[in-house]
């Protein structure tokens, strides 16, 4: 028997939660790249300010994914503007998604999704854009299907204490 899901608007109640949800999505992404997703001791205390500011904001939205007795799930998404020199410079943004482990396969994730894009319709947007870490092929293949396509790619390097000669 599959439980009921709802997807709706996260509130400060659901604050304790969403960090809960936020830490496994970071253990997720650190067991994929540890150099690049390594953690602060910290950094759930510093994460749940930022979202007490998404929370507050009528501009930017939380969606959770809610079953009843527990959420499974959540999005971030805001409106964007690009510079100038494009005709088309708003736009909406997805910050981040996570399904909890357990409720994965399930089409959360599609829910959530659409749940959000019907938010950036309403305001008048009409172009969607997302990030999704290169070493995470689950997510990839997810945000293909959801007819998402690479637009631009990120790049990262770390850099050697001293310079190099290549630098």
């Amino acid at each position: 028997m599959t439980e009921s899901v709802t997807i709706r608007r996260a509130t400060a109640d659901d604050r304790a939660a969403l960090g809960a949800l936020w830490h496994e999505l970071m253990d997720f992404h650190y067991q994929l790249d540890p150099e690049g997703f390594q953690m602060r001791a910290d950094a759930l205390d510093i994460w749940l300010p930022w979202l007490d500011e998404w929370l507050a904001d009528p501009e930017r939205v939380v969606l959770v994914a809610d079953a009843g007795h527990h959420l499974v799930g959540y999005i971030f998404g805001k409106p964007e503007e690009g510079p100038p020199v494009y005709e088309r410079r708003n736009h909406g943004a997805i910050s981040e998604v996570c399904v909890t482990a357990g409720w994965r396969r399930r089409g959360l994730g599609r829910q959530l999704v659409a749940a959000l894009l019907d938010w950036f319709r309403e305001r008048g947007l009409t172009e969607v854009h997302v990030s999704a870490a290169t070493c995470n092929p689950v997510s990839n293949a997810f945000w293909r299907a959801m007819g998402f396509h690479p637009h631009t790619v990120q790049m990262r390097r770390a850099l050697a204490m001293a310079p190099t000669k290549a630098d």
